[in-house]
């Protein structure tokens, strides 16, 4: 099976986004993502700001469609998923997989030293997904007050059976947790998946 095509979103990939974000919600038991979350899905305005800012990236579909996409935020040498979707059509077949990947590298070549999400613990794919790439689970005695905020607004929403985890980007002789909020003050991961 040939390597995924991630790249940076273009402006017109814009438009395709929230479909896929949508789509994906739609796989989530209405245990874990209440219905009154299911259809909110990240602002155009947040989108079109991470793709100038080169947060933004897609996946490619054979025929040229976006598959997916991942949205990253920077907060001083530390980074937060702050949202990563694949449309159910293109499921299995490696897109998260790739997507996931190429955030780090590029997040590594920028010299950022982690990249921290929430996530459900539960389901196969989230945390034990991002388990498989490298991401390690956070005790509550290692998350930042960013991180315990995000979690607390995630449980204040409904959401149940979250964690906060963190892949590291770069060797360090001493690690910090970092603080998982994007730039411009937007909550993290506001609707997590």
């Amino acid at each position: 099976m040939p390597l995924p095509d991630i790249r940076l979103a273009t402006p017109e990939d814009i438009a395709s986004l929230p479909a896929i974000e949508r789509a994906a919600a739609a796989l989530f038991p209405e245990s874990d993502l209440p219905p009154t979350l299911r259809q909110h899905v990240t602002p155009i305005g947040d989108l079109r700001c991470a793709q100038r800012e080169g947060r933004l990236w897609v996946a490619v579909a054979d025929d040229g469609s976006v598959a997916g996409f991942a949205l990253a935020s920077a907060n001083g040498p530390h980074a937060c998923l702050e949202e990563m979707d694949v449309h159910p059509d293109h499921a299995r077949r490696g897109f998260g997989r790739a997507l996931v990947s190429a955030v780090a590298d590029g997040l590594r070549r920028q010299g950022l030293q982690s990249l921290n999400l929430t996530t459900f613990s539960h389901l196969p794919w989230n945390a034990p997904f991002y388990a498989r790439l490298g991401f390690l689970p956070l005790d509550e005695a290692d998350l930042s007050a960013e991180l315990r905020a995000a979690l607390a607004r995630e449980a204040a929403l409904g959401l149940r059976q979250r964690i906060a985890m963190r892949l590291a980007l770069q060797a360090s002789p001493r690690v910090t947790i970092a603080p998982c909020h994007p730039l411009r003050q937007t909550p993290c991961s506001a609707v997590p998946r």
